[in-house]
């Protein structure tokens, strides 16, 4: 795997972090939650009447608890750099902003294609761009809090988290109430050694604090989180925001970025008691046509926000 310089965070800085959802996939009637459900679906159950069940759940229980399995009978339909245009036009524009880092919970590779088209073309064209911070010897299979591709953009590089795993290793996908519980116990572990009595170890090296994990972003950057409906079943990244508030040095806010929906109302009052800040761009209720006209206003106000904190 090739070399990587080691990734930093600069002192008395706050990293612009974007974490990218699956929002702007269903614009145009791409990929969705529901769909991935009906296909994986090995039950008399629709997805319709399994909705009051935590989503992670859902999945197990639709596969009959064979979520790995049905997903290695989806990958190729799921590793394909098919990307809709106006789709492709704004993931290359949140590419050519200065994050320092970007996440994403999806296990599909819509922003590798955007950056190279040819990013799945092959069998090991990824290893381009595959990296992994010092922490560990090699690319996790499992649980990627060190993994990642850096991608091209106009500025250099930009490292990208799968934080849920990806569709190329089924057996990384995060799905259910066992592996998000694994997965925890992982932040736990790596921030209990990483940042003992919550305190990231800021201070001393001039050069800055050297990145081991995503971990280190989310908690003291400022998260930009569009498209991910921060739903309530996804413990993992709510106990993440939870922790995040409790750090004693010095970090950044998470920005919830959503029209003002009547239905999340005690969600975002949730958020908010974590310290995160809601961005509704003043667009309430929106019908489904509305959506691009809100991802675009998104964009250009992410755009705006990250530039001026650079």
């Amino acid at each position: 795997m090739k070399e990587t310089p080691q990734l930093t965070i600069q002192p008395h800085t706050r990293p612009q972090v974007l974490l990218l959802g699956n929002g702007m996939n269903r614009v145009y009637g791409g990929a969705s939650w529901a769909g991935l459900l009906q296909k994986i679906n090995r039950t008399p159950f629709t997805p319709e009447e399994v909705k009051a069940i935590p989503l992670p759940m859902q999945a197990v229980l639709l596969s009959e608890d064979h979520v790995d399995e049905s997903l290695k009978e989806l990958r190729q339909e799921l590793t394909r750099c098919e990307l809709h245009p106006w789709l492709d036009g704004q993931l290359k524009k949140l590419l050519s902003m200065p994050f320092d880092c970007i996440l994403t919970p999806n296990f599909t590779y819509e922003l590798e294609c955007a950056a190279d088209p040819d990013f799945l073309n092959g069998k090991s064209r990824y290893r381009k761009y595959q990296r992994h911070t010092p922490a560990v010897r090699r690319a996790e299979k499992r649980f990627m809090l060190h993994t990642y591709y850096s991608l091209p953009t106009q500025g250099g590089e930009v490292p990208l988290f799968h934080i849920h795993g990806e569709a190329r290793k089924p057996d990384s996908v995060i799905l259910g109430h066992y592996f998000y519980g694994n997965l925890l116990f992982c932040y736990d572990d790596y921030l209990t050694r990483r940042a003992p009595n919550r305190r990231y170890p800021m201070a001393g090296d001039p050069k800055g604090l050297p990145v081991m994990s995503w971990l280190d972003y989310f908690i003291l950057g400022d998260v930009y989180c569009l498209g991910f409906g921060y739903d309530t079943a996804e413990m993992d990244l709510w106990w993440l925001l939870c922790r995040k508030k409790r750090e004693i040095s010095a970090h950044g806010d998470l920005y919830f970025i959503e029209p003002d929906r009547k239905s999340a109302v005690t969600k975002i009052a949730l958020l908010r008691a974590y310290n995160a800040k809601h961005l509704s761009l003043d667009m309430a209720e929106l019908k489904p046509e509305d959506y691009q006209g809100f991802y675009e206003k998104a964009i250009r106000e992410i755009g705006r926000m990250v530039n001026e904190r650079r």
